[in-house]
């Protein structure tokens, strides 16, 4: 398999269809032709959010210079924003946010570090959870520190992310992503500027909202979406 390179002046989106990493449910008018989505967001009664398309970063991260072009578009937003000497240190969010961070930090030297992922004990049907472990990295009191996701979602998870990593004693100033696709929040969540490579709000829906309830109920919907027999499932549907 052959490595994927950017052509100059690339969309990102496109790169990532190249990659293979992106998935939109087809549809027949409103009958879908495949399945949902499950997001690691959580709808008002604790179930997994759902959706039509996915960003796969794991397909995108095996492409090293399709990763740096990531980064490099992130780097420039910080730059035009006046914000690229606000930090000192990115900090990796595994899995994807890992890769994407390690390369940001490359293009805008600064140092890297990276959390550790530990799951949680989660439910049957539902989206695997975990914690972050950072025991491995020293940091120094008010260090400024990035936050490097490969997508954010819809922030759910990211004051637990916040609470976890404030513990070391560091001063999280800003997030940093591939692509933002919340249908909420922008460019800044709760005081801290967020920059993303790409920015396109993505639909999101609770179990039992007349637009998804008959496929939830009939089964259609892929949990594991990461999985790669999964995964391959989905872009045959989406390629039919």
């Amino acid at each position: 398999m052959k490595p994927i390179i950017p052509l100059p002046g690339e969309d990102l989106m496109e790169l990532g269809k190249r990659c293979n990493a992106v998935y939109v449910c087809p549809k027949a008018g409103s009958v879908r032709k495949g399945p949902l989505v499950a997001y690691a967001g959580k709808d008002s009664k604790g179930r997994n959010l759902v959706g039509d398309i996915y960003f796969n970063f794991r397909r995108i991260e095996v492409h090293p210079k399709a990763v740096e072009a990531f980064a490099e578009v992130a780097c420039q937003k910080l730059r035009d924003q006046g914000l690229i000497d606000s930090f000192d240190t990115v900090c990796g969010i595994p899995q994807g946010g890992r890769t994407f961070g390690q390369m940001l930090a490359l293009v805008a030297g600064k140092r890297f570090a990276y959390a550790d992922k530990k799951p949680k004990p989660t439910e049957a049907g539902k989206k695997q959870e975990y914690t972050w472990d950072l025991s491995q990295f020293d940091f120094e009191q008010g260090e400024r520190v990035a936050i490097a996701e490969d997508v954010f979602n819809n922030f759910q998870n990211t004051d637990s992310t916040l609470a976890e990593i404030t513990v070391t004693r560091v001063e999280i100033v800003l997030l940093v992503g591939a692509l933002n696709r919340s249908p909420i929040y922008g460019t800044a969540y709760k005081d801290l500027p967020v920059i993303a490579s790409i920015r396109e709000a993505y639909p999101e829906y609770e179990q039992d909202d007349p637009a998804v309830s008959d496929d939830i109920a009939a089964g259609n919907i892929e949990w594991e979406v990461k999985n790669k027999k999964n995964w391959a499932r989905l872009c045959a549907v989406m390629q039919q």
